[in-house]
């Protein structure tokens, strides 16, 4: 069966030049079996990328075979009855038998490996290697009909929606600003160290939980117990300390067992990375879009990962890690929430406000980045009241210092520290926008 399929495959190509420039991305010679047709094709695909059209003398010369065993080979392909095999069922087929080569030969390896690598390094190998066999490259360039009518479908499907069209982040100021997370996009969330930042990320999961979609927590710094700590206290309104220490009344006790089982039916993950590449990183992400279908990643904190890359700076580093978190949230369709340390610089300005240049090790984060959002609390420096002689005291600013297609604002919230967490204020100056696009 496969022969003949190589044959049929190798038979249109000749006769139909258009065939190997709208599948040219999935076409070369490891889908082939046969040494002669991985010849036949590498004298079609030269020919073709010289922009020559095929014949039988131009294979000749073209060819390392002798010439006249080419001619002989070449006249049986193209008398080959096909008609029966459409062209794309022939690649798909072809395709198939190509993955399944590689699946058993990585089957082999894997199996040679056994005790001589480590066991984690080994799964994090196999999955990445998997990842590859999996992938599905585009077969043909982009076609702006194709392409509007996409987009007209999504303009129509938003239209249906009630309220938001994006991931809800529980807050309606926020909602309002953003019209919802998108997918694809990487957001970050900036702010100095005990600004606040885990613990909004920790309420924008647990919302976006809530409202059915599936999401993933990455902690670099915090334990998971730590940070269940912060989210029950958070929903049962019992101190964080109090549930630390175990000094809790029965009643406190039976709340959080309460919120405890409700947080456990919501389809929210929380993983303690112990490894800390990127490419680790990635394949968990890839496992958890996959097994669990999950749509939005919360990874705390961004300057925890690393890529090993000699000869490089530490602020290339982290650029080439935003990028590749952006690259992954445009392939898996997810959205992306990255946490960020801030510089010491912002120490140094007035009101110490911060901004786009306080990222650490900025670098690309920025341009990578769809929106940035800085966690800004006043009190935090010191500062207890604003301009107006208003207090500052359990008051937080959330900053959208960038924001594509949704311009940049500031919303404010309250925060309550005993319980870490963020509340949306009941007036109407909870929301304003500074600018828009």
């Amino acid at each position: 069966m496969r022969d003949e399929v190589e044959k049929a495959l190798l038979a249109k190509l000749m006769q139909k030049k258009d065939y190997y420039y709208t599948f040219f991305t999935v076409l070369d010679t490891e889908l082939f079996e046969s040494l002669l047709h991985k010849e036949v094709f590498s004298v079609i695909d030269t020919l073709y990328q010289q922009g020559e059209s095929f014949d039988i003398i131009k294979a000749d010369r073209a060819s390392k075979m002798n010439a006249f065993n080419m001619q002989f080979e070449i006249a049986k392909i193209m008398s080959f009855e096909s008609h029966y095999m459409g062209f794309e069922s022939c690649v798909e087929y072809l395709m198939s038998e190509k993955k399944l080569v590689k699946f058993k030969k990585l089957i082999i390896e894997l199996s040679e490996k056994c005790g001589e690598s480590d066991i984690n390094e080994l799964i994090e190998y196999s999955v990445e290697k998997l990842g590859g066999i999996s992938e599905h490259n585009d077969t043909g360039l982009p076609d702006m009909n194709t392409q509007l009518d996409g987009f007209l479908y999504e303009v129509n499907e938003n239209c249906k929606k009630d309220g938001i069209t994006g991931i809800t982040s529980g807050y309606k100021c926020i909602d309002e600003h953003t019209n919802g997370w998108k997918n694809q996009d990487l957001i970050i969330v900036g702010g100095a160290s005990s600004m606040g930042k885990t613990s909004l990320s920790l309420n924008l999961a647990l919302n976006s939980a809530k409202a059915g979609i599936p999401s993933v927590i990455f902690s670099y710094e915090m334990s998971v117990n730590q940070l269940l700590t912060r989210l029950i206290s958070s929903e049962s309104n019992v101190e964080n300390k109090s549930i630390s220490s175990g000094e809790l009344t029965k009643d406190d006790f039976n709340r959080v067992i309460d919120y405890s089982n409700k947080v456990k039916s919501l389809p929210l993950h929380i993983d303690e990375c112990s490894n800390t590449s990127l490419r680790y990183l990635i394949n968990r992400i890839r496992r958890y879009v996959v097994s669990k279908k999950v749509k939005l990643v919360m990874i705390d904190y961004l300057q925890l990962v690393n890529n090993f890359n000699k000869g490089r700076s530490r602020e290339q580093e982290v650029s080439q890690i935003a990028r590749a978190l952006k690259n992954v949230a445009k392939e898996l369709d997810i959205c992306v929430m990255a946490l960020s340390q801030l510089s010491r610089n912002v120490q140094n300005r007035p009101g110490c406000k911060p901004c786009l240049a306080d990222l650490r090790e900025s670098g690309e984060i920025e341009q990578a980045a769809d929106t940035v959002v800085f966690v800004y609390r006043p009190e935090y420096y010191g500062i207890e009241s604003d301009e107006n002689g208003n207090s500052t005291i359990g008051k937080a600013e959330i900053i959208f210092a960038k924001g594509r297609n949704i311009g940049i604002g500031t919303v404010n919230l309250d925060f309550n520290n005993k319980f870490t967490r963020f509340v949306e204020k009941s007036d109407e100056n909870s929301y304003f926008v500074v600018d828009e696009l």
